[in-house]
């Protein structure tokens, strides 16, 4: 299938499928990045990973966190990536993760790219950067696209390097629940991806759980994935007699012909992936509505009876005592919905910064060309609008706010506060 024909789709689908279409119209400029690719594509200049980065460059347009355009690694294609993880601290890069480069490590500073400072991109790069906040700015695509840059290293020599693109290596899930002292749980959850797998974690650790005084649970880096996933590990955050908040957050899904065939595919895999029960009952009412209002626009789904039934099934422990969920950043989609369902608990304290904050279109489904692109994108949005929404681009607020610093780097410095905070309890 040609470059052309696959963007032509996807502007398809964010002007129709999308569910900011109708909040973000005239936000884009599909024209330019047409005229673009098919100057590329009639010069056969393109590449997959070229294409890969215009059309996510075209998608930045839209403001919208919870949307994503991917390239496959094959025999064919190999997916690049520049190695390494950033994070802005007073107008200086820092890396804190290092993956798949070698030729410097975590703590060395990037003071300029392509020549430029870091001060003069944030000002002409504003909107790839997503945010305005430097610890919570994205500099991926920035530094994928940079030829090079000049960087500090660890001997505190200034070096100008060639940025070089590296195959990505994939992630694997953290899911661990060990002691860090004899009354203290450390749970650590990189996402919410494999529910049986969670599931089967918590319930082997359920003694633990209850002798435990303390639990601090780790989602820095929570990705996402299903929120049921999570379900038996709240009940542990509140006290017997306490519950979650049976507000419902009423959300609306865009039930065009292609979501409901996209989400009738999807609901089948789910159905293979999971014996979770309350993934399966939502999975069910969800395909049920999305057959019944096809072409119908924008529904709200009413989800008060499945709320309802889990707040009434709902029991708290007494044990743990003290919970301290730490959140920053790059806490997202379930994950953040993870820590608003357990801020309600009077034995938890969040530590951290604020989470990301894109749940106000939510529920994505995903489109692959080829077996070589994969657009996802959400389908749902909250009736409360982006523009007056409390969490869109601001997160969820911790109790305890920590600024992060290149401390950060070499010590868990928000681990050593919930630490504290036990101690002093």
């Amino acid at each position: 299938m040609k470059y052309v024909n696959i963007f032509a789709e996807i502007v398809s689908i964010m002007h129709q499928d999308y569910a900011g279409y109708e909040e973000k119209k005239g936000w884009d400029n599909p024209d330019f990045f047409a005229k673009k690719i098919e100057r590329l594509e009639s010069s056969e200049l393109m590449t997959p990973q070229l294409f890969a980065e215009i059309v996510n460059e075209y998608l930045i347009s839209f403001q919208d966190r919870h949307m994503y355009f991917h390239l496959h690694h094959s025999e064919k294609v190999e997916v690049k990536t520049c190695g390494f993880f950033v994070r802005n601290y007073e107008d200086t890069l820092y890396v804190t993760e290092v993956y798949e480069e070698n030729r410097f490590g975590k703590g060395a500073r990037i003071v300029s790219i392509d020549g430029q400072s870091i001060s003069s991109i944030r000002k002409q790069q504003c909107a790839m950067l997503r945010e305005s906040h430097p610890e919570r700015e994205e500099w991926d695509e920035i530094l994928n696209k940079a030829k090079y840059f000049e960087l500090i290293n660890e001997n505190e020599d200034a070096v100008k390097l060639e940025l070089n693109l590296y195959r990505r290596t994939p992630k694997k899930s953290t899911y661990d629940i060990r002691s860090i002292n004899e009354d203290t749980l450390l749970v650590t959850l990189s996402d919410f991806g494999d529910t049986d797998r969670i599931v089967n974690l918590i319930e082997k650790h359920k003694d633990d759980l209850l002798a435990s005084k303390n639990v601090i649970v780790d989602v820095r880096h929570n990705s996402g994935g299903n929120a049921h996933a999570s379900n038996s590990l709240v009940r542990y955050f509140y006290k017997k007699g306490e519950k979650p908040s049976s507000e419902l957050k009423v959300r609306e899904f865009n039930c065009s012909d292609r979501n409901v065939e996209l989400f009738l595919e999807q609901a089948e895999q789910f159905r293979n992936s999971t014996d979770d029960e309350d993934t399966l009952k939502m999975v069910e009412f969800a395909e049920n509505q999305f057959k019944t209002y096809r072409n119908q626009g924008f529904v709200a789904f009413d989800f008060s009876e499945f709320i309802a039934d889990r707040v009434n099934e709902f029991e708290g422990e007494d044990n743990p005592e003290n919970v301290i969920i730490l959140s920053d950043y790059y806490c997202a989609s379930a994950g953040e919905e993870f820590v608003g369902t357990s801020k309600g608990s009077s034995k938890l304290t969040i530590v951290g910064r604020a989470t990301m904050g894109l749940n106000d279109y939510s529920d994505l489904v995903s489109i692959n060309w080829d077996n070589q692109f994969t657009l996802y994108y959400p389908i749902s949005r909250l009736e409360q609008k982006t523009e007056v929404h409390p969490i869109h681009g601001k997160g969820i607020q911790p109790d305890i706010y920590i600024k992060w610093t290149p401390k950060h780097i070499e010590e868990d410095i928000d681990l050593q506060q919930a630490l504290k905070l036990i101690n002093r309890s």
